[in-house]
């Protein structure tokens, strides 16, 4: 049957219209896929060198071993942001005579083919084998490709248990980020350290073989808990049920924005139930973490404002970037009937505003806990807040005008090019431009802190002034309307 199954999707992508161009992205695709895993394979055999021009004195395989969790943490994380879910259309399988078990296990046995899967191997299998299985034996060799194989079998399931969860209930999402943002704090904050974990477990995996089974029963369990809800869920009346249960789906406390409020309420919708949306609203989530590399003692010791500045502007403005520059391409294979419907366009877009300043608020609010570190972080950001609310979101409006291709929200956005044009370019030049435009000059003439004031209070300027703006972009939006709904029209 797995042989069938596997046949039916052969035929699915050769006879499908889009076959040529598909053909030519999985190539173009493998090709990228092979150069990385040989670089994986190159960094692999390099490892030991470069253990030891890094960390000179100490113990390489010590240094090795509490590097491991840590390598299977930001698995996690990627595995979240850029793992796709196992597809197979089910619906016409389940009314045949096919067991379920048959097709949980071909979606689990499919799932298993994937990029992340091989690239701890080929990382850290030359180091186990030369090091380690050179300096202990072949025992201890075979218990950290034991370990590493397993370890990478229970990411694989539980990343993609916590996906199917999110889809029934968006708290899962909510979770599973407060969680990874807790362990890392932790970590951070020197409350425990995942790299004395990490030792202290692969450095007694060396003597004994027996921990590498602990690895095993993690597999097993994620893979038994991933597959029993397959199980329960996987019924024709659960999809179509639930799917209705969706459709129905209101959010009472935006009833009372109005016409504005159900259009807010579409674009939840779309972000929370499709692949390519969502995915723009977990990389937000995920830029919360790179305040730990922006905001370095050091820079904040030397001064490197800008650096900081360029830091808070990503962190607090990443949603109206990512999402903002499909602004209505999101709804593209909806949009004539939304221009055709009883709708105020100036309506429209003050509901898209309305959404990009309540996600980089929530998105200021959560990062300001890096002011712990120093109040001149909350500075920072704070102006690059009403920076990106005030003016990144009016640039991002008027380049969506100039936005015309349609975009597909179903497909996952990982290599995904689709929708991207000039405008999109010269977008992703103003991000960089504008704000340094701001800050440069009030720096180099009084001092780094002028510039900053000078960014933050353009950026409220900006605002107060929202309601002007948003009647140029409606202005802007009704001399290329044909030109959007043409464009959209072109799949």
């Amino acid at each position: 049957m797995l042989i069938t199954l596997l046949s039916h999707q052969w035929k699915s992508f050769w006879r499908s219209r889009s076959a040529g161009k598909g053909l030519a992205v999985q190539l173009f695709l493998g090709f990228l896929v092979l150069y990385l895993l040989a670089v994986a394979v190159g960094l692999g055999f390099y490892l030991n060198t470069f253990i030891q021009k890094t960390f000179p004195g100490k113990d390489v395989v010590l240094v090795f071993c509490g590097f491991i969790l840590y390598y299977f943490f930001a698995d996690i994380l990627m595995r979240f942001l850029l793992q796709d879910l196992p597809t197979l259309t089910i619906q016409p399988y389940l009314i045949q005579n096919i067991k379920r078990r048959q097709l949980i296990s071909f979606l689990n046995i499919r799932s298993l083919f994937n990029f992340f899967n091989l690239l701890p191997l080929l990382l850290f299998i030359p180091f186990s084998v030369v090091i380690i299985g050179g300096k202990f034996g072949a025992a201890a060799s075979a218990g950290f490709l034991i370990s590493i194989f397993f370890l990478t079998v229970f990411n694989h399931f539980l990343i993609l248990y916590i996906k199917r969860k999110i889809i029934v209930n968006a708290w899962w999402m909510v979770g599973f980020f407060v969680v990874f943002v807790g362990l890392g704090l932790c970590d951070y904050f020197n409350i425990f350290s995942l790299t004395n974990i990490s030792s202290i477990i692969f450095s007694k995996l060396i003597y004994h073989f027996w921990l590498c089974f602990i690895a095993v029963a993690l597999a097993a369990f994620s893979f038994i808990n991933n597959y029993n809800f397959l199980l329960k869920n996987l019924f024709l009346e659960d999809i179509s049920g639930k799917s209705k249960c969706r459709e129905s789906t209101e959010y009472a406390f935006l009833d009372r924005f109005g016409n504005m409020g159900e259009l807010i309420s579409l674009d939840v919708k779309l972000l929370l139930r499709n692949k390519r949306p969502r995915t723009a609203l977990l990389l937000s989530a995920a830029f919360l973490f790179y305040g730990f590399i922006f905001y370095k003692p050091e820079a904040i010791a030397n001064g490197n404002y800008g650096f900081l500045l360029m830091g808070g502007i990503f962190i607090t403005g990443i949603f109206i970037i990512n999402y903002g520059q499909f602004l209505f391409a999101w709804q593209s294979s909806h949009f004539d009937g939304l221009m055709a419907g009883n709708l105020h366009v100036r309506t429209y877009i003050k509901s898209k505003f309305f959404l990009l300043t309540a996600v980089s608020t929530v998105i200021f609010f959560i990062s300001s806990l890096y002011g712990l570190l120093t109040w001149k972080i909350i500075v920072i950001q704070a102006a690059a807040y009403f920076y990106n609310i005030g003016i990144n979101t009016v640039i991002v409006g008027y380049f969506a005008t100039r936005s015309y291709k349609a975009i597909d929200i179903s497909r996952g956005a990982t290599f995904n090019y689709q929708g991207l044009g000039a405008s999109q370019w010269i977008y992703s030049l103003f991000v960089f431009l504008v704000p340094m435009a701001i800050y440069l000059p009030f720096s180099l003439l009084i001092n780094k802190w002028a510039g900053i004031f000078a960014l933050g209070i353009a950026g409220l300027i900006s605002l107060l002034l929202q309601d002007w703006w948003i009647g140029v972009l409606t202005k802007q939006f009704f001399k290329r309307k044909y030109l959007i709904l043409q464009g959209f029209r072109e799949k």
